[in-house]
């Protein structure tokens, strides 16, 4: 996984007094969410602008963004691009406003029918259970308005009341008013102005509205908490990165509601402080788990990208990786050596006790190559039975200094084979920079010659 994790909020932006919080929360959740390398890119939109929000994330395509969190303008109008989102391996959070049919990988905010619910028992309960309701749910075309109607009209006929949806003038006949959507200061400077006192419930808990809660225009808020909204969804859609890159689905976040009635209105929600607060520091801690969990298999994939199976010892792409930059540093500063290595008579070994007796013997040069050298040297397999060993800030002299070492271990190290002890020799070539090359491929071709030359060396001898 990358170490930044780009991630594109997209939500309206007014009205300030109602989306403010939200707001608030996403930025939070940026604050505590940067040490993770978390970026976040916050795109307002227009109230209820689907166009707007169709542009935003059709260009969002192309512009590399690791997740998106997005409070849909419209109910199942945005189906298709968060679909493509998911199908292209970006995760797609819906806030506030769901968008349940689509492909989305989590929903954060309120369970709208039982908030819907909550404000039909406080209406029955403010009405003593009975007479009428004139509602103002809002357009119904947007889900959570839809299902808190829903949750309303379900809550009321069941303790015998009736809701009537209203879509023009006021009804100062009904005995109880529900405003669905940010209309509630609007409604109730309505009923101020009539002089009409009937219980109200709504679910806008801003400033515009608390006035009339002082005075009981307005006898209840039901509060879905919006910064908490935006907190989280910024959070789960980190956490879907972190899950997808994992292999895992995200499950979204289920915010309560709760009932703000008059006199506590300028303190509503503190007493779920504490608990979001509890709720935030559980959820970070899920993450920077998933986070280590991924570092730690990335640092796996990372170690097996650039290491032999068979002996642990790097690899012979990065052999040549490190010998380049090796190169490049000698030349500014101090010699450099190289030495190639290969075993003498390899092939004997696996023709005579087998593979198994081979790789065993391997692993033993392995181990040798890295107990003779020091933590800041290179050893690596680069195929078959031929190991190279980069020496940096070694000259000439040094680098023959290794090889004795190595030579003399070697001939105290014994392998098993056949349920024989065998002992095992190596050619061994040195190139030095800048005396033997000036680059780093010459300097492997001069180490090779240099080992060939043993090698020959010790047939004759044997």
């Amino acid at each position: 996984m990358r170490g930044d994790v780009s991630i594109a909020i997209v939500a309206p932006a007014k009205p300030e007094d109602y989306f403010d919080l939200l707001w608030q929360g996403v930025w939070e959740a940026t604050f505590d969410l940067g040490c993770f390398g978390v970026q976040v890119r916050n795109i307002t939109t227009g109230h209820c602008d689907l166009d707007g929000q169709r542009q935003i994330l059709s260009q969002l395509f192309y512009e590399g963004i690791d997740a998106v969190a997005v409070l849909p303008a419209h109910g199942a109008a945005l189906n298709d691009l968060i679909g493509e989102f998911e199908l292209r391996g970006t995760p797609v959070v819906t806030f506030q406003s769901d968008a349940p049919e689509s492909a989305r990988s989590a929903f954060v905010g309120p369970d709208s029918f039982q908030a819907g619910v909550l404000a039909g028992e406080v209406l029955a309960k403010l009405m003593s259970g009975r007479g009428r309701v004139a509602s103002f749910p809002g357009p119904l075309e947007h889900h959570h308005l839809a299902q808190r109607y829903k949750g309303l009209r379900t809550e009321l006929a069941s303790r015998g009341c009736s809701s009537v949806e209203m879509i023009g003038e006021l009804d100062v006949t009904a005995d109880g008013i529900y405003v669905g959507d940010e209309r509630l200061a609007e409604v109730a400077a309505s009923l101020e102005e009539r002089g009409v006192r009937v219980p109200c419930v709504g679910f806008s808990n801003t400033e515009d509205v608390r006035p009339f809660l002082a005075n009981q225009t307005v006898s209840a808020v039901i509060d879905e908490h919006r910064y908490q909204q935006g907190y989280l969804a910024v959070q789960k859609a980190y956490e879907a990165v972190l899950k997808r890159e994992h292999g895992g689905r995200v499950t979204g976040v289920q915010i309560p509601s709760a009932i703000v009635i008059g006199g506590n209105a300028s303190d509503a929600g503190e007493s779920a402080i504490g608990a979001f607060e509890m709720l935030v520091r559980q959820r970070t801690e899920v993450l920077l788990s998933y986070k280590q969990r991924l570092e730690r298999a990335n640092a796996e994939l990372l170690n097996l990208s650039i290491t032999d199976p068979l002996t642990g010892l790097l690899n012979r792409r990065k052999f040549e990786e490190t010998l380049d930059s090796e190169v490049a540093r000698a030349k500014r500063y101090e010699p450099m050596s190289v030495l190639m290595i290969d075993l003498n008579f390899f092939k004997a070994i696996n023709d005579r006790y087998g593979h198994p007796a081979g790789d065993e013997a391997l692993r033993t040069v392995a181990g040798t190559l890295t107990s003779c050298c020091r933590a800041t040297d290179f050893c690596a397999r680069i195929g078959g039975d031929e190991f190279a060993v980069i020496l940096p800030h070694t000259d000439r002299p040094g680098a023959r200094a290794v090889c004795d070492r190595i030579a003399g271990q070697m001939g105290r190290t014994r392998t098993m084979a056949g349920g024989k002890e065998l002992s095992i020799s190596l050619s061994v070539g040195i190139a030095t920079l800048p005396d033997d090359a000036e680059n780093a491929e010459a300097l492997i071709a001069a180490a090779d010659s240099a080992m060939y030359r043993a090698k020959e060396a010790s047939r004759r001898v044997a």
